[in-house]
């Protein structure tokens, strides 16, 4: 132990508790740092199930886990797609059901989920010099409720969610979904989130 030294000790007889709860959260705007939206994978580990996952258990995972997406997965762990937990809940569901000639409870994520390549994504050192009306601007314009954020070695290791800009703000998201093909076209018009 001859390489450490000795921490100095604090008096603690007050006994005196921090009390993070009464601490009150700085309010949000659009000018706020992006990085205050950011969900790190660096700093929690991200809700992910496999793409043949049920919505039935997709969303007993994410109301264990308290998460507003999941991360869909293929056999190697390598990302497939993101689904909002919102997305599970919603009629979506029951129209997809109908349109596959399925029963709900055999739905899966990979039928709901934003394929990866829907999905795009900006470098970390991005976002840290951006402002959430940054980001969302950018989601718009993408017609993306999600944004991927990448390493500096091109690994996804996080996202910002609009749904959750707009839980945080207290402000209304209308991001319109951007149709690559004619297929998609139809898919929208038959539900359009």
């Amino acid at each position: 132990m001859n390489n450490f030294k000795e921490l100095r000790l604090q008096d603690v007889s007050n006994g005196a508790l921090y009390n993070a709860v009464n601490e009150v959260e700085p309010t949000l705007d659009l000018t706020s740092p992006a990085l205050k939206v950011l969900n790190s994978f660096t700093q929690k580990d991200p809700l992910r199930a496999h793409a043949s996952t049920t919505i039935v258990d997709a969303l007993k995972q994410t109301s264990n886990r308290c998460s507003d997406f999941i991360l869909v997965v293929d056999d190697t762990d390598k990302l497939v797609g993101i689904t909002s937990s919102a997305d599970l809940q919603s009629s979506k569901i029951m129209i997809l059901a109908q349109r596959l000639n399925l029963h709900r409870d055999e739905v899966t994520l990979h039928d709901v989920m934003t394929p990866l390549n829907n999905l795009a994504g900006v470098s970390l050192q991005s976002i840290s010099y951006a402002c959430i009306g940054d980001a969302l601007q950018t989601m718009e314009h993408q017609g993306m409720m999600f944004l991927l954020v990448t390493s500096a070695e091109h690994e996804i290791c996080g996202l910002i969610s609009a749904r959750e800009i707009a839980k945080k703000l207290h402000i209304p998201v209308n991001i319109n979904p951007i149709a690559n093909s004619f297929s998609e076209v139809m898919q929208h018009i038959d539900h359009p989130h």
